[in-house]
């Protein structure tokens, strides 16, 4: 379904850096970022300000169609919301790679799964949460240490004893297994 927002985008006003200057971010967040106004069907308008990276990097006509106009009823005030989902997890940006991995060990008081990988010879950590059906992946170098890991790519499958997880970007938390990918059955258990 298109969206049905008109959007706008402009440099911050005089009035937007007085406002921030009052407030307690100040004005200079507001330097280096533009303003995207938009308003729907019933007149309801919000603004966010977004850096020039993240401008660049997703397009005008991608944020125009991935913004969410909401309410919060605390605040009494209209929001926007834009969605990166579409972006990362588009298969010709990131396409689906198989990550065929050996397991290697509990890592000693974090609870996280540590795999190796067998083609790359990298190292790969597994967070599970207890009470849902996620799971956070980073990905580390060739020589594991403490607190180390990068988040990796969406659409990355891993492989391990004939069972597969796959990872994609959400909103919510990044890159991560959801419910909808995450494998209960994904252990370090061999058969």
């Amino acid at each position: 379904m298109k969206n049905l927002l008109q959007v706008t985008f402009s440099k911050p006003s005089p009035e937007d850096y007085k406002e921030f200057a009052d407030s307690y971010a100040g004005s200079s967040v507001l330097d280096g970022r533009t303003k995207v106004t938009a308003t729907d069907a019933e007149g309801h308008t919000a603004a966010m300000f977004i850096d020039e990276e993240r401008l660049q990097r997703l397009g005008e006509e991608y944020i125009k169609t991935h913004l969410t106009i909401y309410y919060i009823n605390f605040f009494e005030n209209w929001y926007l919301k834009l969605s990166e989902n579409d972006y990362y997890n588009d298969p010709q940006r990131h396409p689906e790679k198989i990550i065929r991995l050996k397991f290697v060990e509990i890592e000693n008081g974090t609870g996280r799964e540590i795999y190796k990988g067998i083609d790359t010879g990298r190292y790969y950590l597994r967070e599970c949460e207890k009470k849902e059906d996620f799971a956070k992946w980073y990905i580390c170098g060739k020589r594991r240490h403490t607190d180390d890991g990068d988040e990796p790519r969406p659409n990355l499958i891993f492989e391990y004893n004939g069972q597969t997880e796959k990872i994609r970007f959400d909103d919510w938390n990044g890159v991560a297994a959801y419910s909808d990918t995450f494998n209960k059955n994904f252990n370090r258990r061999e058969k």
